[in-house]
C-alpha cells in the first residue's frame, strides 16, 4: 500500500492519539535522511520515526532499535537545542497531502514560551524534514539544504520562509465527497472510476 494521502491522513490520526501531549526525551539521527524522536507518553516510550528517504519517506512509530552515531549531525545539534524536553502539542496533516506538521511548546533561552514546528513532505526524491519557528514560519534547519538553483519556486534553507509546495486543484475527500454520487453513477466500470476519483479527490495512490 503506498504512503498516500489518506494513508497519511489514518497515520495522523492514530499518533495523534498516541503522541499528544507527551514529551519529547531523546533525539538522533541514524541516516543522513532519517531522525527519530523518543516521545513519552502515559509511562510509554513511542520512537517517532522522520523520514525524508527519496523511496521510503514515512512518518511513523518503529521497534528497530536504531543505532545513535557518536557525532551528532548539525541538524541533530539543532533538533536537540529547540526540542529536547518540550511537549508534542498537536500533529496536523496539510489538506490530504503527504505533509505533516508537529507542534511543539517548549521555552527558549530566556526562559519565554515558544512555538516550534516541525514539517515532514513525503515526495519522493524531493522529501524532506523542516525546523520551523511557527510564529513567522522561519525554517530555522532542515535536513536537506538544496541550493536555489535546484529549487526555483521555493527557498529551501535556513533563514527563509517556509512555504508549501504548490497545490493542485483536486478536492480533499475528508472536506467533501459532494461529486461522489455523480462519478459513481457516470463511471459503472471500476477501472475506470478509480482514475475518475484520483483525478479528482486529493492523496489518492494508484494502488
Amino acid at each position: 500500500m503506498s504512503f498516500d494521502g489518506a494513508f497519511t491522513h489514518a497515520m495522523v490520526t492514530e499518533l495523534q492519539r498516541s503522541l499528544t501531549g507527551g514529551r519529547v526525551a531523546k533525539i538522533s539521527q541514524p541516516y543522513p535522511n532519517e531522525v527519530v524522536l523518543t516521545v513519552r507518553n502515559n509511562s510509554q516510550n513511542y520512537p517517532l520515526l522522520l523520514s525524508a528517504h527519496p523511496t521510503y519517506a514515512r512518518l511513523q512509530v518503529t521497534k528497530i532499535p536504531y543505532a545513535n552515531p557518536a557525532t551528532p549531525s548539525n541538524f541533530t545539534m539543532m533538533l536537540r537545542k529547540y526540542l529536547d524536553g518540550s511537549i508534542l502539542n498537536s500533529l496536523e496533516q496539510v489538506e490530504n497531502d503527504r505533509i505533516v506538521r508537529i507542534s511543539f511548546n517548549t521555552r527558549n533561552e530566556l526562559g519565554d514560551q515558544e512555538t516550534i514546528a516541525l514539517i515532514i513532505e513525503m515526495m519522493g526524491r524531493h522529501s524532506n524534514v523542516f525546523l520551523i519557528e511557527q510564529g513567522d514560519n522561519r525554517i530555522l534547519d532542515l535536513i536537506k539544504h538544496v541550493n536555489p538553483d535546484q529549487n526555483r519556486v521555493r527557498s529551501l534553507l535556513p533563514g527563509a520562509t517556509y512555504i508549501e509546495p504548490p497545490k493542485q486543484d483536486d478536492v480533499n475527500p475528508f472536506d467533501t465527497l459532494a461529486n461522489l454520487d455523480d462519478l459513481v453513477r457516470d463511471y459503472p466500470n471500476a477501472e475506470v472510476l478509480a482514475k475518475q476519483l484520483q483525478q479528482t479527490y486529493q492523496g489518492l495512490a494508484h494502488d
